[in-house]
């Protein structure tokens, strides 16, 4: 490759410091469009005099020395301003960046762990107009649970007043009342599904994160492998707890569990796979479609406390008393608690 001299030195110079700082001021979140992302690429540097040049340049690496550096330093370990140029043009390729953590950490620098904030290893960095963020099914799932326990409530305060009535007299608000009971039942099914496919998510997570230790996974036996990599759901919760963390945490007779199998679960397979077809031995007397029939408000909010404290108690296990609940579990305790009335 032919070396730079003089002015095209100073304009490849300049241009490298104006990307480096549109990525650094992205992940802060100072861009409003990527129209004004793009300005790097769209300046015409050729009608810069030569001294502009390196004024401009200058004053652009003064600006990166002082608040773009300020944030790599403070979120990233060894990030340099060829770093930000290549994450500039990365970002510049689809307007905007999701890239797997270990990805990201290869490619340009590792995040510092209060950066991750609780976001597990397996998460995704992402890159937007938003700044810079980490993104992960926990951090979803929690969030809808969160949503539809919002929603049971809002309807509940709707349909309130309506329960002291009789019948006739509520007649004349029949639309209103029907609009109320349907958000409910929405949101208690929604509910439902949130909380398995968030303890599923966790589940699979912890798996993953473990596995990424070839070590650790070698000295497992081919089954317990065989169940890290692609365990049903039943064997993941009894038995990743004690192949991730060395200890049993609980079986099958737990009621942790049992009240997380028998409810949640059964629950939310009647939803999924909803049919006339029935095991009623399978699902404690009651056919499939009386499970989806009966799930309501309370059986929502339960189904969200003990999806709450199945967690905690999962993730203490293998993860230590001493480090603190990740954020998403924390903010799902706080709105799954029960509020008086």
């Amino acid at each position: 490759m032919e070396k730079l001299v003089g002015r095209d030195r100073d304009i490849q110079a300049l241009q490298r410091s104006q990307r480096a700082a549109a990525v650094g001021r992205l992940m802060l979140g100072e861009i409003k469009d990527w129209k004004e992302f793009l300005s790097p690429e769209t300046e015409d540097f050729s009608r810069f005099k030569r001294r502009d040049l390196k004024s401009d340049r200058k004053r652009f690496q003064s600006g990166l020395s002082r608040g773009i550096r300020k944030f790599c330093d403070k979120n990233f370990n060894g990030m340099t301003e060829a770093k930000l140029e290549k994450l500039f043009l990365k970002v510049k390729e689809r307007r905007g960046l999701e890239i797997p953590l270990s990805e990201f950490q290869v490619e340009f620098a590792p995040l510092r762990p209060e950066t991750l904030s609780g976001a597990p290893i397996h998460c995704t960095v992402v890159i937007s107009l938003w700044g810079l963020k980490m993104m992960y099914p926990e951090d979803f799932l929690s969030k809808d649970i969160i949503e539809a326990i919002s929603q049971i409530r809002e309807a509940r305060e709707i349909l309130a007043p309506f329960e002291k009535r009789s019948h006739s007299s509520n007649s004349a608000q029949k639309e209103e009342i029907s609009r109320a009971l349907s958000r409910q039942r929405f949101a208690s099914r929604s509910c439902f599904l949130a909380c398995f496919n968030l303890v599923e998510a966790a589940l699979n997570g912890l798996a993953w994160d473990f596995a990424q230790n070839d070590a650790r996974m070698a000295s497992l036996s081919k089954k317990k492998q065989a169940v890290i990599e692609d365990g049903n759901f039943r064997d993941k919760l009894i038995k990743y707890p004690e192949i991730i963390s060395g200890k049993p945490l609980w079986d099958e007779g737990d009621e942790r569990v049992r009240s997380f199998l028998d409810v949640v679960k059964t629950h939310r397979d009647a939803l999924v796979h909803a049919s006339p077809f029935s095991r009623p031995e399978r699902f404690g007397g009651l056919n499939k479609l009386e499970h989806v029939y009966r799930i309501d408000e309370k059986i929502a909010l339960d189904a969200a406390s003990s999806t709450v404290l199945l967690l905690v108690s999962l993730l203490q296990h293998i993860k230590g008393t001493d480090l603190p609940v990740p954020p998403w579990l924390e903010e799902l305790a706080s709105e799954a608690s029960p509020r008086s009335e």
